[in-house]
């Protein structure tokens, strides 16, 4: 009853291992991030992890990491069993003379046996190719995913500085009339240079190390599998020519390389867990940037700041347009410059200067044509520069000129006018800014269009790397047994059956 009770034992072992994992894979919750996230905290006594997506949280890298405890515990279990095996070999069987009938039931299965055992030989090397494959297409589809993230950041990153570069030159023009309006544009470019340094120190604190990571887990699965497929090919040596040394070799080389296959199972599951998070967090971000475990990670502005401050730059824009209409009316009234150039009916209704937001909402604003008789704000300073009185002309010289705009008010119109024109030509990058539009775009790109074959990629290499570790089990039994087989035994080469003919005729009984 022992060897029975033995096997069945052995049986539900693998029975478990297979299955575990494939219910894990499947077992991804759909309610929500509480559910998705219900797991074991190996750094906080196993307890489940109370937490969300969080790339700076040890719980969570602990938690996830954690996922692939079925690998990391077969592998375990695996090395145990292999040191046990190893001493067994060293002390005890050198030891014990029993002769070679010490497994007298394999004596009946020459055939089945060395059929079966090339049948996992050929599987298992079939699985290293298809792991090879696999952990190539990872590697290009994190490494594509990669680079766009990447990318992403840089074009945010350039698009920051160029909207701080404007914002500074516009605090410098605007410093001696409006110390209001400039502290608020001060207070925007620090919270706008906050966020560059946040993508630089994204991009090049961590790349190297992402860089890393990617390069480590490729290295390692193929140099495992291009390590089990060369002991593979060598294996058919001693079964072929029934070494028994031989068997003992690859059986060594075999467990450990299944012992690690076993490791990278778990490690493999973990980057398909991971994976899932991420893009889960992605597809979050694009639905709500703000109620989302990457919002403390992106370079957004908060909302509420942001909002503020495009509503008050907008007033200010339009309130110093609408203003100088109004002045440049009563002036042309004044000093009968209508009739003089006679353009009173060139100068459209809504003023001479254009109001880039009439016909829009205040704060959602969109580059459009001036109609026609108006000219930009940005010209302006060129043709109020014309009715210019500067400080050394005689102001008599000036009168019978028309000139009548002193060179102060000049001054001041000419750093209004070209802060309002900077700040129209920054706004559609502030806005994107401020909604996170540049983010929000890339990461529904990526949910789109990359986040599919990404999480597939990483399933089919934790997949395939399952089977390799679980064929590759059934083969080292294999070897086990086709040694304890042969053991003590005469074969001739390329032979299936033992040379002895009372082998053969117990084989045929």
């Amino acid at each position: 009853m022992t060897k029975p009770r033995n096997i069945g034992v052995l049986s539900q072992l693998l029975l478990t291992a297979v299955i575990s994992p494939v219910l894990a894979v499947f077992s991804f919750p759909e309610g929500g991030d509480h559910e998705r996230f219900k797991r074991r905290d190996p750094l906080n006594s196993f307890t489940y992890y109370n937490g969300s997506f969080d790339v700076r949280d040890k719980h969570y890298w602990a938690a996830t990491a954690f996922t692939g405890i079925h690998g990391y515990a077969v592998a375990g279990v695996l090395l145990i069993a292999g040191v046990c095996f190893g001493l067994y070999l060293a002390f005890f069987d050198k030891r014990s003379h029993v002769s070679s009938t010490r497994c007298p039931y394999l004596d009946r299965y020459y055939l089945p046996l060395f059929l079966l055992l090339l049948l996992f030989v050929f599987l298992s090397m079939a699985a290293s190719g298809i792991v090879i494959a696999a952990n190539q297409s990872s590697k290009n589809r994190t490494e594509e995913m990669k680079e766009t993230i990447y990318k992403a950041g840089e074009d945010v990153d350039r698009n920051i500085r160029t909207v701080i570069t404007s914002l500074t030159r516009i605090q410098y023009l605007l410093r001696p009339y409006d110390q209001k309006t400039t502290q608020l544009l001060n207070v925007t470019s620090h919270r706008l240079r906050k966020g560059s340094l946040l993508i630089q120190s994204f991009v090049h604190t961590n790349s190297p190390t992402i860089d890393l990571a990617i390069n480590i887990s490729y290295v390692t699965h193929l140099m495992i599998a291009t390590t089990n497929l060369f002991v593979l090919l060598l294996a058919f040596a001693p079964i072929l020519l029934h070494w028994h040394p031989g068997f003992i070799m690859v059986i060594f080389f075999c467990w450990i390389l299944t012992t690690l296959s076993w490791v990278l199972t778990g490690f493999d599951f973990f980057l398909h867990t991971f994976a899932e998070d991420l893009c889960s967090a992605f597809s979050g971000f694009v639905q709500n940037p703000q109620n989302n475990t990457l919002s403390s990670l992106s370079p957004c502005m908060d909302p509420l700041h942001s909002d503020k401050t495009l509503i008050e730059v907008s007033s200010m824009i339009r309130n110093f347009i609408t203003e100088l209409n109004s002045k440049v009316a009563d002036s042309m009234r004044s000093y009968a410059l209508t009739g003089r150039s006679n353009t009173a009916s060139l100068v459209p209704k809504s003023g001479l200067v254009c109001d880039p937001f009439a016909g829009q909402q205040i704060n959602s604003y969109t580059p459009q044509s001036c109609s026609n008789g108006a000219i930009p704000i940005g010209e302006f300073p060129n043709v109020l520069s014309r009715f210019t009185c500067h400080d050394k002309v005689p102001p008599e010289t000036c009168r019978i000129t028309g000139k009548f705009v002193t060179e102060a008010a000049y001054l001041r119109v000419y750093a209004y006018s070209n802060s309002a024109q900077g700040m129209l030509d920054i706004l559609p990058s502030l806005q994107n800014l401020t909604q996170c539009l540049y983010v929000k775009d890339t990461l529904s790109s990526i949910v789109s269009n990359q986040c599919k074959p990404f999480r597939a990629s990483m399933y089919r290499l934790w997949a395939s790397m399952l089977a390799l570790s679980l064929i590759m089990k059934v083969m080292v039994l294999l070897f086990l047994a086709k040694a304890f087989q042969e053991k003590g035994k005469s074969f001739g080469w390329f032979s299936i059956y033992p040379t002895s003919s009372g082998e053969i005729r117990q084989v045929n009984m």
